[in-house]
C-alpha cells in the first residue's frame, strides 16, 4: 500500500481537472491529479480513448483568457484557429445575424483547436510543475471524509480531510491520498458524484449529434456558421486551413441513415441543410456520433468534496458552452481562494475545516447559479428553435434580424457566446 498527501486531489485529467492543477499549481498548492487512461493523443478523428480525442473544441474568449491568466495559452495559440465571425441563420425562414470580432474590438470571438492538441499542450505543462503529481493509468475507488471515520486520530483529522483509495491499473497496487480536498472532474460518469450519492437529473433531447471534418474548395478566413433547420442546428466551425468541424444535430431515428451514408452521400445532404458554403464541400473524415443530452445536480459540493465540469453538468452543444463552463468552474474555484486570500491577507489554511467549508460554500452557491443560468439559455434556444409552429419560425426570423440592426442587443448575445455574460 502506497500512500500520497496533498492540498487537492483531482480526479480525472481531462481539461477540467489539468487546467484545474495548473491553477492551483501557480498558486502554490500541492496538487495529485488521477487518471484512469494512460495519455495518448492520437491523429486520427476515429481514434478516441478519452476526453482528448479527435473532436474539435470551441474555446470562448473567456475560456482563452483563464488559460492566458494560467501560463497555458502561449503554447496552444500557435494550434488553434481564431474564430473571427459567426453568421446564425435558419432554414426555410427571413431573419439572420452576424456577430464579428471587428465590431467587438476584439482579436476574436473564440478559438477552435483539436483535442489531442488540448490535451498534448495541457499535459505537458502540467508535467513541468514540480508540485503536481500526475498519477496514470489509476483507478479512482473510492474516498472518506474524515468526518466520516471513527478510527482516524484526531491529530491525522486535522492535518488532513479526505482519504481517497486509487488502485494503479497495471500492478493492482492501491494508493491511499490524502488531501484536503477532493476534486471529481471525472467527467459525466464522475466515480466522486457516485460516492457522494448524488442523484444526476438527466433530460435527453432524444438526438445525436454526428461529427465530422470537412473540406471546402475556398479558405474560411474565420468565419463560422450554425443554421438552425426544423430536424435539429447545423454547425461549421472554422479548423486549419480549408478545414472545419462539421455538426449535424439529428434524430434518433435518423442516425444510422447519416452514418451509413458514403462521403459523397454525406456531403450532399450536408450542403442541402447548411447551404453550399465557401465554394461547396470537397472531402470528409469519418463520421462520429454522440447522445445530446443536459444533466445537472442540486448541489455540487459536499464537506470537502467539489464536482466541477461534466461530473457536475451537461448541456446541448447548441451554443458551444459545455468545455467553456467547465473551465469557467475552474476560474471561479480559484477566484475564491484569491477572495479568501486577500481577506486574511495570507494563503489559505486548507487545515482548517471551518474556513475550507466556507471556501468550498462560497465557490458552491456563486457557481450553481451560473449552471443554472448557462443551461437555462442552452436549454431556451433548443426550444425556440425547434418549434414546428411557422409563426414561430416568422418570430424567430424577426428576433434575428433584430439582433442584427440593435448592437447592444447583439452585443449582448456575444458576450453570453464568449463566456463573458
Amino acid at each position: 500500500m502506497k500512500t500520497l498527501s496533498c492540498d487537492f486531489l483531482i480526479s480525472g485529467a481531462g481539461p477540467v481537472g489539468l487546467i484545474l492543477a495548473i491553477g492551483l499549481s501557480r498558486k502554490g498548492y500541492e496538487v495529485i491529479v488521477a487518471e484512469q487512461f494512460t495519455p495518448n493523443f492520437p491523429n486520427k478523428i476515429e481514434q478516441q480513448e478519452n476526453a482528448f480525442d479527435g473532436r474539435v473544441l470551441a474555446l470562448s474568449q473567456g475560456s482563452a483568457d483563464v488559460l492566458r491568466e494560467f501560463g497555458i495559452w502561449p503554447s496552444l495559440l500557435p494550434l488553434s484557429t481564431p474564430i473571427k465571425k459567426v453568421h446564425v441563420s435558419q432554414k426555410g425562414y427571413l431573419g439572420l445575424t452576424t456577430i464579428s470580432n471587428e465590431e467587438l474590438g476584439i482579436d476574436a470571438l473564440g478559438y477552435s483547436v483539436q483535442g489531442w492538441d488540448l490535451g498534448n499542450q495541457l499535459w505537458k505543462v502540467a508535467e513541468r510543475q514540480e508540485n503536481i503529481q500526475l498519477l496514470s493509468p489509476v483507478e479512482f475507488k473510492q474516498f472518506s471524509q474524515f468526518c466520516e471515520l471513527d478510527n482516524v486520530s484526531n491529530e491525522t483529522a486535522n492535518e488532513f480531510a479526505v482519504l481517497s483509495v486509487l488502485k494503479e491499473t497495471e500492478s493492482n497496487l492501491s494508493i491511499e491520498v490524502c488531501s484536503h480536498c477532493l476534486i471529481g472532474a471525472d467527467g459525466t460518469d464522475s466515480q466522486v458524484r457516485k460516492g457522494l450519492g448524488f442523484e444526476l437529473h438527466t433530460k435527453s433531447y432524444e438526438a445525436f449529434g454526428v461529427l465530422a471534418r470537412i473540406e471546402t474548395r475556398d479558405v474560411h478566413h474565420g468565419l463560422a456558421f450554425e443554421r438552425f433547420t426544423p430536424q435539429g442546428p447545423m454547425a461549421l466551425l472554422p479548423m486549419a486551413e480549408r478545414f472545419h468541424k462539421a455538426v449535424w444535430v439529428c434524430s434518433v431515428e435518423d442516425k444510422a441513415r447519416i452514418l451509413d451514408m458514403d462521403d459523397q452521400a454525406f456531403m450532399q445532404a450536408f450542403s442541402e441543410r447548411m447551404g453550399e458554403r465557401f465554394g461547396g464541400f470537397v472531402s470528409v473524415s469519418k463520421r462520429l456520433a454522440y447522445p445530446l443530452k443536459e444533466t445537472s445536480l442540486d448541489q455540487i459540493s459536499e464537506g470537502c468534496v467539489v464536482l466541477m465540469g461534466n461530473a457536475a453538468h451537461t448541456q446541448h452543444p447548441v451554443a458551444a458552452q459545455g468545455l467553456n463552463l467547465g473551465i469557467k468552474d475552474v476560474f471561479e474555484f480559484v477566484a475564491a481562494l484569491d477572495r479568501f486570500e486577500n481577506q486574511f491577507n495570507r494563503p489559505v489554511d486548507l487545515s482548517n475545516p471551518t474556513i475550507l467549508s466556507e471556501l468550498i460554500s462560497d465557490y458552491a452557491s456563486r457557481q450553481q447559479k451560473q449552471h443554472e443560468k448557462v443551461m437555462g439559455m442552452t436549454d431556451g434556444l433548443i426550444q425556440i428553435f425547434e418549434h414546428p409552429s411557422p409563426i414561430v419560425g416568422h418570430a424567430r426570423g424577426l428576433g434575428l434580424a433584430a439582433m442584427q440592426l440593435l448592437p447592444p442587443l447583439k452585443k449582448r448575445f456575444a458576450r453570453f457566446a464568449m463566456g463573458k455574460a
